[in-house]
């Protein structure tokens, strides 16, 4: 005879199945699946204060000591694993919404920054990388055209 605990996780499968066909894997920004052990994206925000920029993760439960900062062109790439505490079985779970796993985040910065200026803290579950900004501005850049200056005047 069938537990009501699997019956329950046999309901759960077959709703994330009909979600999955009508919508779409990861509708709306959700995954339906139950088995998300491998998929862990931490959330991350990446925002400007003063002349420094600061990119704030989400690392709960992650051992600071096990994450991997590496810094390749103009990308920031934080890599490690949230593993699930030591009595969880997962398929003796009635709800699963927390996810587990290795985890690798690239998040994408304006610029190339000194790898010798980055300054890194890590405070109740969240990792700060602060980096320095690079000096606001620009150069004006002339587009050359082999067009007479007339005619470029009046398709203006």
């Amino acid at each position: 005879m069938e537990s009501a605990l699997s019956r329950l996780r046999r309901l759960q499968h077959e709703l994330n199945d009909l979600f999955r066909r009508t919508f779409g894997p990861d509708p709306f920004g959700v995954d339906f699946d139950t088995e998300r052990w491998e998929r862990w994206m931490p959330p991350a925000d990446l925002y400007r204060q003063g002349d420094e920029w600061i990119a704030r993760i989400d690392l709960p439960e992650v051992n600071p000591e096990e994450v991997t900062l590496s810094i390749i062109d103009n990308h920031l790439v934080i890599q490690g694993e949230r593993k699930p505490p030591g009595e969880y079985k997962i398929d003796e779970a009635l709800l699963q919404e927390c996810s587990y796993g290795p985890f690798e985040r690239v998040i994408t910065l304006p610029s190339p920054p000194p790898e010798d200026r980055l300054r890194t803290h890590y405070h109740q579950g969240v990792l700060y990388v602060t980096l320095p900004a690079p000096e606001a501005g620009g150069k004006r850049i002339d587009i050359q055209s082999d067009e007479p200056s007339d005619r470029r005047s009046r398709a203006a």
